[in-house]
Formats: C-alpha cells, sequence, structure tokens
C-alpha cells in the first residue's frame, strides 16, 4: 500500500513513476544566445570506436535502469545500421583539446560499442535479417561489416567556449525515452570519473537504504544527487554558495572537486588543467564518507521511517501519510547530524517527541520559514543559510527544554 502523500510533485524515474524525491523548484535564470554555439558534425562509426578506444570519446557507463535494453533491441540497433537506416542525432559537449563528452544517445553508443568493440552479445531477434542471428560482429559477412564501418553518425556538439551552465541548460531541454535529462543524468555524463562511482556505490550502502526507507528510486540517479548535496556541503563552506538558484553549478563544481581530489591524474587527463575551489572545508574523502553514514545512522535512529520528510513519525502514526523525500532536508539534517557530537545527539534522541512537536509546529505554522527555505525558496542563498538557522535553533531548543 502506497503511504505517500500523492499531491505532493515528486521527481520522475525511469519508468515514468514517482522516484521518492520531492521535486524542487527551479527556475534557472535566462542566459545570452549569443552564447550559445552549436556545430553538427558527420563522423564514420569506425572513426567514433576509434576515438572511444583512444579515449577521445567519453560516455559514462549506463546507469542500471528498468528499461535497460536488452539483446534483441541492441541487436535491432545494429540490424538498422546495416540496412543504411539513420539513427537519432547525439549530443555531446566539445572541448579544447577535440575530445568529446557524449550526453545525449549512450545507450545507443553503449550497444554499438558492445556488439564491434567487445563483442559481448551476438545478433537475436532480428526483424529483416534474420539469416545473421547468431552472428558477432566478426561473422558477418565481409560487407556488412563494411557497411556498418562506414555508417556516419550525426552529432551536435556544443562548443567549449559556450559557458559549462549554458551546456547543462541545453541538454536539460533534450527529450530522452520520453522523459527530459535530468540534472544528475547530465552532470553524470559531463563529469563522469572517481566521483561518480563513489556516488553509485554509496547509495547501495545499508545505511543509506535504510535512512531513506529503501523509497527512492535512483534510475534517473535521484538518489546519487542527494548524496551529492551532503558531500558538496560538506567540503566546502556554504558561503561558497553565491547566486540564487545556482545548486546546479554548486553540486558541479562539487563533482569536478572530488574528482580532483580522488584522482587527479585522471582530472588532468580528462580537463587540462585542475579545479579549485576556495574555500574547501574538507578534502578527506573517507572521512567525509564515515561521516556521512553516521548521518545516515542517526536519521534512521531518530527519524525512523520518516527521515528527511516534512512528516515527522508522530504525524506519520496520526495521518498515515508521509511527505516524499525533501532533498533540502536531507542535505541539511545529514550535514547537521554528522557534524553533532554524541553527546548532543543522545539528548536529541532522548526527547524526540519533543523534536517531532517542536518540527510539527513549524510546519503547521502557515508562517513557517522553514517550509519556504525547503521549498519556494530552497535554492536561493537565503534559503541555504536559513534552513541550517531554523533547524540548528529547533535544535537547540529541544536539548535545552528536554529531560
Amino acid at each position: 500500500m502506497n503511504d505517500i502523500d500523492e499531491n505532493i510533485k515528486q521527481e520522475l524515474a525511469a519508468d515514468g513513476k514517482d522516484s521518492g524525491v520531492e521535486e524542487e523548484n527551479h527556475e534557472p535564470y535566462p542566459f545570452d544566445a549569443e552564447k550559445i554555439s552549436i556545430s553538427n558534425k558527420k563522423i564514420s562509426l569506425s572513426n567514433v570506436m576509434s576515438r572511444w578506444s583512444r579515449n577521445l570519446i567519453h560516455a559514462a557507463e549506463m546507469q542500471r535502469r528498468e528499461d535497460l535494453w536488452d539483446n534483441g533491441k541492441k541487436s535491432r540497433l545494429i540490424e538498422s545500421l546495416m540496412l543504411k537506416i539513420p539513427l537519432p542525432l547525439f549530443y555531446a559537449a566539445g572541448s579544447k583539446d577535440d575530445q568529446l563528452f557524449v550526453v545525449d544517445g549512450l545507450q545507443r553508443l553503449s550497444a554499438i560499442k558492445g556488439y564491434i568493440l567487445e563483442d559481448k552479445y551476438k545478433l537475436e531477434a532480428l526483424e529483416f535479417l534474420k539469416e545473421l542471428e547468431g552472428k558477432n560482429f566478426n561473422g558477418l559477412p565481409e560487407r556488412m561489416q563494411i557497411r556498418i564501418n562506414e555508417t556516419e553518425l550525426d552529432f551536435a556538439i556544443i562548443s567549449p567556449d559556450s559557458p559549462p551552465e549554458v551546456q547543462r541548460n541545453i541538454f536539460k531541454r533534450l527529450n530522452t525515452g520520453g522523459l527530459p535529462l535530468t540534472e544528475q543524468e547530465i552532470r553524470h555524463a559531463l563529469y563522469f570519473g572517481p566521483v561518480t562511482g563513489l556516488l553509485s556505490d554509496i547509495v547501495e550502502t545499508k545505511q543509506f537504504q535504510t535512512a531513506v526507507d529503501h523509497r527512492v528510486k535512483d534510475s534517473r540517479m535521484a538518489a546519487q544527487e542527494l548524496v551529492l548535496r551532503y558531500f558538496s556541503f560538506a567540503m566546502m563552506n556554504i558561503t561558497e554558495y553565491k547566486k540564487d538558484d545556482d545548486m546546479d553549478s554548486f553540486l558541479s563544481d562539487s563533482m569536478q572537486l572530488i574528482n580532483q581530489i580522488m584522482k587527479p591524474e585522471h582530472y588532468r587527463k580528462n580537463n587540462n588543467q585542475l579545479f579549485f575551489v576556495r574555500n574547501i572545508e574538507n578534502n578527506n574523502i573517507d572521512k567525509i564518507k564515515s561521516k556521512f553514514f553516521v548521518a545516515m545512522e542517526r536519521a534512521s535512529e531518530l527519524f525512523e521511517n520518516c527521515a528527511f520528510r516534512i512528516t515527522t513519525p508522530a504525524k506519520y502514526k496520526r495521518e498515515k501519510y508521509r511527505t516524499p523525500i525533501n532533498k533540502s532536508l536531507f542535505e541539511a539534517w545529514s550535514i547537521i547530524l554528522s557534524n553533532m557530537t554524541e553527546n548532543d545527539f543522545e539528548k536529541l534522541k532522548n526527547n524526540k517527541e519533543l523534536l517531532y512537536k517542536e518540527i510539527d509546529d513549524e510546519f503547521d505554522n502557515k508562517e513557517s520559514l522553514l517550509r519556504n527555505y525547503i521549498g519556494k525558496d530552497s535554492l536561493k542563498v537565503s534559503g541555504v543559510k536559513g534552513r541550517y538557522d531554523v533547524l540548528k535553533k529547533i535544535i537547540k531548543k529541544v536539548i535545552k527544554d528536554g529531560k
């Protein structure tokens, strides 16, 4: 039985259903159209595979999602190449040294690479060329191998001179399989590296899954964005969040920074320069990760199956409905709990009912500042700073007034 409030709009998972994470208000600032520079380029498939082998084309590993292509669908894509049926446009970001970072078309490139370079599957479930079923690439007639290799793929390449935020906004407007790319999917493709492995590993851990009550679908990286929010604010001082509605840039900067810290040689190879943020609070990734797990365990102890939601356990018992996970509450509570002393946490845990009352009173107040700070103002500088201030004030009061 679904016990999540269906009146609150959620982000969508790969299956088109709710992900379990509340949709965040996002109204990006308009940018100068003159800064957009996109070129169209035809690249032969053999050249694409050659570039891939030489690390000149970067395509992030495919997310494990419910609609992942089976071998039949991959085979029919290869069949289309042999039938000379043009493939849809591929979208990529270019770099100054002629590298391409593919953002849209990953499934198709992955299927082609798996067949030609990696020999991962043989053709099956074809519609027209049934005589070729059971063949790997090297087993195809030579004329078909040539036809595939000479296929020209159409790329729309966004110039490296286009500002990063403009690039990401363009990719966000693309429609992939009926669903626009999420901001985290775009970041995953553009800044693929050690950070993407870190995030995908963490969302599978018992600590995280227990804290979110196993209710967040990560098929479109909703869970990974939650973890990234924590890492970003754990690493950088809150004062680094300088501009309203700048969360995408803030998180993008953090992904590049984590790549640099975890594997600087990888970052140099793929970006030609190191990325720096002025006010780094902590650059020990293992320590941040350990504190994150502490925060998850504390959130589970404190809020049971209502962690990071507007709904407290007390209200859930009364109403039998919970709100979805709120990104801003996840970020703020995880940072606060990870930095709390053991003594203060024990006091808070011993006064959970008082804590729930204070939170319920705050959210039941029509003039609630916190509701604005995690809602319509969540991406404003005032909202980011404000939610920490309100939650810390509530915690201080509970510890002071508790038994």
